[in-house]
């Protein structure tokens, strides 16, 4: 897909090997994904919508998350290791897991 500044549904969906209805589903699931929409309504995504989406799709169809596991994932992701109070040792274990992650998000996004 070239380029471009916005996205239809139809192209992001036709790109994930995904069906609009369950992108639409999505945004009502998660709140960081919120597709801009013109003056008819219609939804338009930008590159980082088309991430995000990449990423939640990672995390349910590949990982095996449920979508509450995969919201509290989210959360996890975008607030940050600091933001847990793990102790030391599985601090460090997630921290790992959570490059390895990032690593394989990176990989689907070249």
């Amino acid at each position: 897909m070239a380029e471009k500044e916005f996205y239809s549904i139809k192209e992001v969906a036709d790109l994930l090997e995904l069906k609009p209805y369950v992108l639409r589903y999505w945004e009502k699931e998660f709140s960081i994904l919120r597709p801009k929409r013109n003056r008819v309504g219609r939804r338009y995504y930008t590159k980082k919508d088309v991430d995000i989406v990449r990423m939640i799709k990672n995390i349910l169809h590949e990982q095996g998350y449920t979508i509450a596991g995969a919201k509290k994932k989210i959360i996890q992701i975008i607030e940050g290791p600091e933001q847990l109070s793990l102790p030391l040792k599985n601090r460090n274990k997630f921290l790992r897991e959570l490059k390895d992650e990032l690593a394989k998000i990176g990989h689907l996004l070249k």
